[in-house]
């Protein structure tokens, strides 16, 4: 995706391989934009670059449900 390289372009030194760094730029990026900005992005990727962010995307929020889904059951232990 081209905003993708130019923002690793802009950022290129800024990163250490820590993911919080890049977590915190790319959401400071995106918080920056408005909502048809955002979708004017999403229209600009191809059919690959669309499936790999949905994917992501969900296989990220069922993972935070079922850790939700963990820390609220009681855990019962066996003998």
């Amino acid at each position: 995706m081209r905003f993708i390289d130019e923002v690793y372009k802009l950022y290129k030194g800024h990163f250490n391989g820590d993911e919080e760094d890049i977590t915190a730029i790319v959401v400071g990026i995106l918080a920056e934009q408005s909502r048809d900005d955002l979708l004017d992005l999403v229209k600009e990727m191809d059919e690959e670059e669309l499936f790999h962010m949905l994917a992501t995307y969900m296989i990220e929020v069922m993972k935070r449900k079922v850790a939700m889904d963990d820390e609220q059951s009681p855990t019962t232990m066996m003998h």
